[in-house]
């Protein structure tokens, strides 16, 4: 019952920026008084799908998180590999470095991203 909330929460308030709240990661434990509580953040390009609303009704499907990384790592073979070693009860492999294309197109994501939430201009750091 609280992720769906907090799944109509996020839903709200990114709809009118011109996203769609796909999906997410909740993580949840109980308090000393056995009461449930959230213990990680959620409503992030790093634990949620955000989807470009516009392009989606176009038929596009416009995926704005880190599933842009997560696809590389399963283009590249890292993912098989990972999979791998994990059945056969070795240790996994490094992951590899990302490259610096796939570095600039995820930091273009997560700003397009964190504009279209806020509706401000993203300022790197230190400058103004």
């Amino acid at each position: 019952e609280i992720v769906l909330r907090i799944d109509e929460d996020i839903g709200r308030s990114v709809s009118s920026r011109g996203l769609i709240h796909a999906d997410g990661k909740k993580e949840l434990a109980f308090d000393e008084n056995r009461q449930i509580m959230v213990i990680d953040v959620y409503g992030t390009a790093d634990e949620d799908r955000f989807w470009d609303k516009a392009r989606y009704e176009a038929g596009e499907l416009v995926d704005l998180s880190k599933e842009y990384v997560r696809q590389h790592y399963r283009q590249s073979g890292y993912k098989d590999r990972l999979y791998a070693a994990r059945d056969a009860g070795q240790p996994e492999p490094a992951i590899p470095a990302l490259p610096p294309e796939v570095v600039a197109e995820t930091s273009r994501i997560y700003i397009r991203l964190f504009e279209m939430i806020t509706g401000e201009s993203f300022q790197p750091a230190g400058k103004s």
